[in-house]
């Protein structure tokens, strides 16, 4: 009812709007003081404590596209006037992870709301930070070789034009500001100046402009083309709207398993839910893992399933069953946060002086939602030495259907001999502060680990904790990350017998960086596949996409069961030719996309207002 009420009053005013200037402290007249300095788009190809103009952010894209092999630019197409969308591509220039699987990818959009100058910082920082720490052998890197990332700085380039071409400047009302800085649609049918009053409002909502619920909710959009939320003539009828669809084309949307539309304002990762339960929780663990990283600052919506606007975050969770968030970017209710005066709409113009800190806060963000969705962790290799000298080396290597567990030296070990037992995962397992293993905000601990021997004999079975207290993640010395390895001293108790012993199995209990557990069977490769982990097991082998411990590695074998005796297991050490990403298989994963795609429904309403 107020998006009706807001249309009729703007269509009463259409022809005779008002224009706005924000200022500092001046309020008087058509003036709006805003209690800080109005900020305006900067020119600088470095990240500044403020926002840069569209040219400078472009050309710092362009920068680091052009200085880094991991980072390739790719046009979308073009706007409605005809500017080109750009996206960029975040990879190494294989396909494979480390741990012998094919790359998931993931997509993130910014933009689409041309008044949310803190989205385009915000990606443009998500792609900086990458790009300064390609090469820093933790997490940055392992992003960067094992995901491939699809990213939009800017999805509505000529309403982020128009907002930046009048940057102090809007129309309508003090309490409805329109056009200039307040932008929110696309530039259709209206052109670049805002004294030809009779075009002000119109455009299209981008992010009201998509199926499966495209113009479903008319409390939440409309089909009044002076509407601020505005759908448009039809799904997906605009250029941007097709240009974020081909974005998901160019990241490999048989692999796509992340998406994000990045907005401003309200602090909240809103999600819509599905009728995929395992997706949801999913999407809801990863949103908890992105608010960790800034001590939960953010919020988490989610949305029960059968109810939509026509948002891209609906989109994407129903045509390709991921995880997909509409972020809103701070403040989380007005810049008096800030010591602003709250004025009307200046959550959409953080101020200057806080981009900086925003933008490296979201960044972090990202990167452990990244991280975390890349892959599961597990155990890849155990090493034994003793004295400098290798006793026992065991790998997982990748075979044609997986993986398979391969015994590199075989000697005996001995009880009451000092032992060093190096443990090394597919990925780096630690945050680090200042370069220092770190607790990551309650989810996981700077040591966090727990191991055993279970020894089976003729006489029974029994369980010899080790004690890992004195152990280390390692940042020298490491396989591939830093933190990827962990090493401590061991000793055989003195009735440990090698030849008498039937089965000498490790059990290890320990998370990544975000909590999540280990795959406890690498034969089978981990891979995000409608909606769900397939051949993500936990300590029963069920897929259940969290994962247990990990009891795989057996120095002396008896052929038993991996996971003992359980009543209704999953079988997954027969891993089946999907899990080996074959062409056959990525063509049924097309075709069950096509489906989906086919049997959306335009059939709920949701209250939320991005």
């Amino acid at each position: 009812m107020k998006y009706l009420l807001s249309t009729l009053l703007l269509i009463t005013t259409k022809l005779t709007a008002i224009e706005f200037t924000y200022t500092e402290n001046d309020s008087s007249g058509t003036n709006i003081a805003l209690g800080y300095p109005v900020p305006l788009p900067i020119d600088s190809l470095t990240p500044i404590d403020g926002f840069r103009s569209y040219n400078s952010l472009t050309l710092r894209h362009q920068q680091m596209s052009a200085q880094s092999s991991n980072i390739q630019s790719i046009t979308l197409g073009n706007t409605f006037n005809n500017r080109p969308i750009m996206a960029y591509q975040l990879s190494d220039a294989d396909n494979d992870t480390v741990s012998g699987g094919i790359e998931g990818s993931a997509l993130i959009n910014g933009g689409i709301h041309a008044r949310e100058w803190q989205s385009p910082e915000a990606v443009t920082g998500y792609m900086e930070t990458l790009f300064d720490n390609q090469n820093n052998q933790h997490i940055e890197q392992y992003i960067l070789e094992n995901l491939n990332l699809v990213v939009i700085p800017v999805l509505n380039v000529d309403g982020f034009l128009q907002t930046q071409r009048f940057p102090d400047k809007v129309i309508n009302s003090s309490e409805s500001p329109r056009d200039g800085r307040m932008r929110r649609k696309n530039m259709r049918n209206t052109d670049e100046s805002l004294s030809t009053s009779n075009d002000n409002l119109n455009g299209i909502d981008l992010n009201r402009n998509n199926n499966p619920y495209w113009a479903t909710n008319p409390d939440r959009s409309s089909n009044s083309s002076v509407s601020i939320v505005y759908h448009g003539a039809g799904a997906a009828s605009e250029p941007e709207t097709q240009a974020l669809q081909q974005a998901a084309i160019e990241a490999n949307e048989s692999r796509l398993r992340f998406y994000t539309d990045t907005h401003s304002f309200s602090q909240i990762y809103f999600t819509p839910f599905t009728s995929n339960e395992r997706r949801n929780n999913v999407a809801g663990r990863l949103a908890n893992i992105m608010r960790a990283a800034n001590d939960y600052k953010y919020q988490y919506g989610p949305a029960a399933a059968g109810g939509g606007i026509g948002a891209t975050d609906e989109y994407f969770a129903e045509t390709y069953q991921i995880p997909s968030y509409t972020l809103e970017l701070e403040p989380l209710n007005s810049a008096r946060t800030y010591g602003g005066f709250g004025v009307s709409h200046d959550g959409f113009i953080l101020p200057a002086s806080e981009v900086n800190r925003m933008r490296q806060e979201t960044s972090a963000a990202a990167m452990a939602g990244l991280y975390a969705i890349a892959e599961p962790p597990i155990l890849q290799e155990i090493v034994v030495t003793q004295d400098a000298n290798t006793v026992m080396h065991q790998a997982w290597q990748k075979s044609e259907n997986g993986r398979r567990l391969t015994t590199l030296v075989n000697n005996e070990l001995s009880p009451d001999v000092e032992y060093q037992l190096r443990l090394i995962f597919n990925k780096p397992m630690r945050h680090l502060a200042e370069n220092v293993p770190t607790d990551f905000s309650g989810l996981s601990e700077a040591l966090g680990i727990s191991l055993s021997w279970l020894v089976k004999t003729t006489s029974g079975e029994t369980s010899t904790v080790i004690d890992t207290s004195a152990g280390n993640w390692l940042l020298s010395n490491f396989n591939r990350y830093k933190t990827d390895s962990f090493q401590v001293s061991f000793t055989m108790p003195n009735e440990f017998n090698w030849s008498n012993t039937e089965l000498l199995a490790l059990n290890v209990d320990t998370t990544d960086m975000t909590g999540q557990t280990l795959d406890t069977n690498p034969a089978t490769i981990a891979d995000w596949q409608l909606g769900e982990w397939q051949y993500y097991e936990n300590s029963n082998g069920e897929y259940n996409d969290i994962g247990g411990t990990d009891k795989s590695m057996r120095l002396i074998d008896d052929g038993s069961a991996l996971y003992g005796d359980v009543s209704n297991p999953t079988n997954p050490t027969t891993p089946d030719s999907s899990n080996t990403n074959s062409s056959g298989g990525c063509m049924f994963w097309l075709l069950c996309v096509a489906i989906l795609r086919m049997s959306m429904r335009n059939k709920y309403a949701e209250t939320r207002t991005c």
